[in-house]
C-alpha cells in the first residue's frame, strides 16, 4: 500500500487489530510516515472505545450464537486466499468489538465492587459508632435512674451568677458531673473535677471545657470501682490537668 487506503473500514480494520499479519504489514508502514492516516487511525481508536461503551449488552439468541460460532471456525480454517472478502470484513471486527465490550464491563464490574465494599465499610464504621453511642447513653441511664446513685451539688456563693454543678456519683456505675454559670478561662488553663475520697488524697475526674454560657460536663470519667465519696471539687489547673489539685477551688459540695 503506497498511497493512502482506499477506504476508511481500512483504518477501522486496523485500529480493531483484525488483520492478517501479511493484511497489516502494508498500512502500518503507510501509517507509519502519513499523519494524516496516522491522525485517522486514532480518531478510529477514539470511535472504538466511544462504540464499546454506548453498545447495549444484550444476549444473543443460542441458535444465532452457535451459527457466527461455527461460521467463525470455518473461516478460521480456510486458507488466507480462499477467504470470503465480506465475512472476513464484518465477522472479524465484530468478535473484537464484543471482545472490547465484555473487558469494559468487567473493568466497570470491578469498580462497582469498590465502590460497594468502601459504602460498606462507612456503614459498618457508622453502625459501631452507634453502638457505642447507645452503649454510653444506657449506662447514663442506669447510672441516674439507680436509686442508690448520690446526687450531690456543688455551689460558690462568691459570684453572680452563680456557678453551680451537679454531680451524680454511684461507686459501682460511675460519676456524672454538669456545670453551670463557670466563667471562661485564659489560655493555658483549664477546669478539673476531683473526687475527694474518705481516705487518700483526691483522685482526679478528669478535666472539661465550658462554653458561651459558662457549661460544661465529665460523663463517665474512668476512676476506681467501688471508691467511697466525701465530697467533690472543681479546681482552676494547667491544660491537660495535674496529678493532684494545686490551683484555687471554684466549686466544692460534700456527700450528705
Amino acid at each position: 500500500m503506497n498511497g493512502h487506503p482506499q477506504f476508511d473500514e481500512d483504518l477501522d480494520l486496523l485500529a480493531l487489530g483484525t488483520f492478517e499479519a501479511e493484511e497489516k504489514r502494508a498500512p502500518e508502514s503507510h501509517v507509519g510516515g502519513c499523519p494524516e492516516c496516522s491522525g485517522k487511525l486514532e480518531e478510529a481508536r477514539g470511535r472504538l472505545a466511544a462504540l464499546a461503551l454506548i453498545v447495549p449488552l444484550e444476549s444473543p439468541p443460542a441458535a444465532a450464537r452457535d451459527r457466527l460460532l461455527r461460521r467463525a471456525r470455518a473461516e478460521a480454517a480456510r486458507p488466507l486466499g480462499t477467504r470470503p472478502y465480506g465475512i472476513g470484513r464484518w465477522l472479524i471486527p465484530a468478535l473484537a468489538a464484543a471482545a472490547v465490550v465484555l473487558a469494559i464491563v468487567s473493568v466497570r464490574l470491578t469498580q462497582q465492587n469498590r465502590e460497594l465494599a468502601r459504602r460498606l465499610s462507612n456503614l459498618q464504621a457508622v453502625s459501631s459508632r452507634l453502638e457505642e453511642e447507645s452503649v454510653r447513653e444506657r449506662a447514663v441511664m442506669d447510672l441516674l435512674t439507680a436509686p442508690d446513685t448520690l446526687k450531690i451539688t456543688l455551689v460558690s456563693g462568691a459570684a453572680r451568677p452563680v456557678p453551680e454543678g451537679k454531680a451524680f456519683y454511684h461507686p459501682q456505675k460511675g460519676l456524672l458531673f454538669y456545670a453551670a454559670n463557670l466563667p471562661a478561662l485564659p489560655t493555658g488553663r483549664t477546669y478539673q473535677l476531683w473526687l475527694v475520697p474518705t481516705k487518700g488524697n483526691p483522685i482526679s475526674a478528669g478535666v472539661f471545657r465550658v462554653d458561651a454560657q459558662g457549661n460544661g460536663e465529665v460523663v463517665l470519667p474512668t476512676l476506681p470501682a467501688g471508691i467511697a465519696a466525701a465530697a467533690f471539687a472543681v479546681t482552676v489547673e494547667p491544660s491537660g490537668g495535674v496529678p493532684q489539685p494545686t490551683g484555687p477551688k471554684v466549686l466544692i459540695g460534700a456527700v450528705t
